[in-house]
């Protein structure tokens, strides 16, 4: 199982390391600052990155604040609902419309696909540390709110948006709000299946019978 947990950590944290590189490269100092703001500006990079540091830390600082929150069930269930709506939206709405090649499409595979896939493995496998409650599903609402409100503020300043359903310069405002409450109620209800999946996991995992000893 170690073997495990250090092999999707290495993968969870090659995904954004392998796109963050392709971005900067080649590029002056100021357009690469610039890229940089745009690499943090992916939901799919915040919720790869999420993963990859909930993934290594109960490995290199186990006794860490931050590794005790991320094997609870709660923040597991969250992490888990924003890697699938990454992969969901991607191979859904996003996929077609390019065609990465080389080291581009390892990258485009690893963040997409790879990773989700095998933290939704993991949270199987291992499930969460005490039982997840259904309040954890009202907080993992609050980083993709966080993150719809950098888009419209970063959007309105520099004229990016990360994705085509958020630019509000060609789609204007009110489709745009409207797209995010959507995406608003997806979030919620994915995050509840997860905490239900969850709760139903310990529930029978604790009344499993025990080996008995020697």
């Amino acid at each position: 199982m170690r073997i495990w947990r250090i092999l999707i950590a290495v993968v969870a944290c090659l995904g954004p390391a392998l796109q963050y590189g392709l971005m900067v490269y080649d590029e002056t100092l100021v357009s690469a600052a610039v890229k940089s703001v745009e690499f943090f500006s992916y939901f799919t990079i915040l919720s790869n990155m999420l993963a990859a540091a909930a993934l290594t830390a109960p490995l290199v600082a186990p006794d860490s604040r931050f590794a005790t929150w991320a094997e609870q069930s709660g923040p597991r269930a969250a992490i888990a609902t924003y890697l699938t709506i990454t992969g969901v939206v991607y191979h859904t709405m996003l996929a077609w419309q390019w065609h990465p090649q080389g080291l581009r499409l390892v990258a485009d595979t690893l963040l997409h696909t790879i990773t989700p896939i095998a933290y939704l493995v993991d949270l199987a496998l291992r499930g969460g540390h005490g039982e997840a409650r259904w309040i954890a599903a009202a907080k993992a609402m609050a980083f993709p709110a966080l993150f719809g409100a950098w888009t419209l503020v970063h959007g309105a300043l520099s004229g990016f948006y990360p994705y085509p359903f958020m630019n509000v310069a060609k789609r204007g405002y009110p489709p745009v709000v409207l797209t995010m409450v959507e995406m608003s109620v997806a979030f919620a209800l994915i995050a509840l299946i997860f905490v239900f999946l969850l709760r139903v996991r310990t529930r029978v995992v604790a009344r499993a019978p025990q080996p008995i000893s020697a």
